[in-house]
């Protein structure tokens, strides 16, 4: 930048005359700087409103046009302190009897109390001969351990054996026992515990010297006589159950059978005939839950279409432009904040893109489906749009509780989820497939929209960019045209001066 000539001989206010001058140009700027600032609002409304109809898409939609989640079942317990179940689809409905004999169980064992102080104590300190093993193994033999005993073989190498053998161990030097333990329950899950090499001199394990003995799932009366540790064992067991007449067993307290999902807490078995009581499981449809996602799907669905509807029918903000950084300054928060929310609430106004949205989704809804001869509609049941034109299309379910003004009508959708839930089940699933199908064409990809996008995003992306091109574009040739005016000026005043200067020399040539 050249030096500036700012009306020092001419007196005029240069500056305030050039900034005159530019204004009107940089008018023209500040109209495309508003084009930029609206398209990235709208863009910021047009993500936020595609995000809400793309988890509808994939949510409350997807469940509403599958046809399973109308034929779901519940299982009801006479006795769910001992037995729940839940069911599938696949569950047979009716009454179903059940008993349990047993729970199962994981293997336990409980070392009786040891003279050791520390996990560390020595195993040869508490008796035990160098060279014997120990070896460790499920009962399945998957899985296997083996220790040899050494002079500076401790309490907490044997606990490390059990663990390389996939069980549970710890040695509490507060109780001084031993606690092992199989990580799953049921008899195939079981371990052993036994030794190779001499016996004490009394004739019984090594592994007494542990508070345990020689534990093996094949031979459970080889424990019995060791009284003087007090070891405790829980064998691993199966647990057994009788359905509608058929013995089953399960290494776990959960039976998945026929459909049913059986959760057991305790057994059937009457103390005082010692005989097992029956629990009567009874698998019905669960029209509730097929009640409910409905419900689900209509609440979105409305939602989302006031939305639509709002933004499409706004108000104009005509007169209404992004504010300057002076204008913001001349206004409180408040002020500035109503004036945008004024520009914004109104840029999907009179949309086609949104216009086209609303119209799919309320039009792919009005389909019929033929069940065993009969013609069905979403009417059929009770969902309808209403009456009041104002509404715009939005849905209800007459009898709905929740519904101020259909709550009262009958209850068409919950009286046939109970008497025709496949006419129920086919004829919704239908119309949200047809839904689904609408929508699943409206943001498929195209030269000015991504895929999965419900808007031109391209588009506005691509306006953006050219925007963006033109205001630089704009600021050169301001900054080219501010200079020249300069210019002009600096020259002017440079010519003023010297006129002056050349006056004073002819003046003062002819005496003044």
């Amino acid at each position: 930048m050249g030096i500036r000539m700012t009306g020092l001989t001419s007196g005029l206010d240069t500056e305030a005359i050039v900034e005159s001058l530019m204004s009107a140009q940089k008018a023209k700027k500040t109209k495309i700087e508003n084009k930029l600032t609206k398209s990235e609002w709208t863009k910021d409304i047009w993500k936020d409103l595609n995000t809400k109809l793309y988890s509808f898409y994939t949510k409350e939609l997807t469940k509403f046009k599958t046809q399973g989640n109308y034929i779901t079942k519940k299982v009801s317990s006479s006795k769910d302190s001992v037995a729940t179940a839940t069911a599938t689809n696949s569950a047979v409905a009716g009454a179903h009897t059940l008993e349990v004999h047993s729970l199962a169980s994981s293997q336990n064992v409980t070392g009786g109390q040891i003279d050791a102080t520390s996990n560390t104590k020595s195993l040869t300190d508490l008796g035990m001969t160098v060279g014997t093993k120990i070896k460790v193994a499920s009962a399945d033999g998957s899985k296997t351990a083996e220790l040899e005993i050494t002079e500076s073989t401790t309490i907490a190498d044997f606990v490390s054996t059990c663990k390389d053998a996939g069980l549970n161990a710890n040695f509490d030097t507060k109780q001084k026992r031993l606690f092992v333990s199989s990580v799953e329950s049921g008899a195939a899950n079981g371990f052993s515990i036994t030794t190779e090499g001499d016996t004490l001199e009394d004739g019984t394990s090594q592994l007494t010297k542990l508070g345990l003995d020689e534990i093996d799932p094949t031979d459970k009366t080889s424990a019995d006589d060791v009284s003087s540790t007090k070891l405790s064992i829980r064998w691993a067991s199966d647990a057994e159950i009788v359905l509608d007449g058929a013995t089953l067993t399960d290494t776990s307290n959960s039976f998945v059978v026929n459909g049913l999902t059986i959760n057991l807490t305790g057994t059937t078995l009457d103390k005082t005939t010692g005989t097992y009581d029956q629990i009567q499981l009874n698998v019905t449809n669960d029209v509730d839950n097929a009640y409910n996602m409905v419900k689900d799907f209509v609440k979105k669905y409305n939602e989302l279409l006031d939305e639509m509807n709002e933004k499409y029918s706004a108000e104009s903000a005509r007169g209404y432009d992004p504010l300057t950084d002076e204008q913001k300054e001349a206004m409180s928060d408040d002020e500035v904040e109503k004036w945008e929310k004024k520009i914004k609430d109104s840029l999907l106004r009179r949309d086609s893109t949104l216009d086209g949205i609303v119209l799919s989704m309320r039009t792919s809804l009005q389909v019929t489906k033929e069940v065993n001869g009969t013609k069905y509609s979403l009417s059929s049941f009770g969902i309808c749009t209403s009456s009041d034109y104002k509404e715009k299309g939005k849905l209800h379910i007459h009898g709905d509780a929740d519904d101020e003004t259909y709550g009262v009508m009958d209850d068409k959708l919950k009286k046939a989820l109970e008497e025709n839930p496949e006419a129920v089940m086919k004829t919704l699933a239908a119309a949200g497939q047809s839904l689904y199908d609408a929508m699943t064409k409206k943001m498929a990809k195209t030269s000015i929209s991504s895929a999965l996008t419900f808007y031109n995003d391209k588009k506005i992306d691509s306006d953006q960019t050219a925007y963006k091109k033109e205001i630089k574009n704009m600021e050169d040739k301001l900054k080219k045209l501010e200079d020249k005016y300069y210019k002009q000026f600096t020259a002017m005043e440079s010519a003023l001066t010297k006129a002056q200067s050349n006056a004073s020399i002819f003046t003062s040539y002819y005496g003044g």
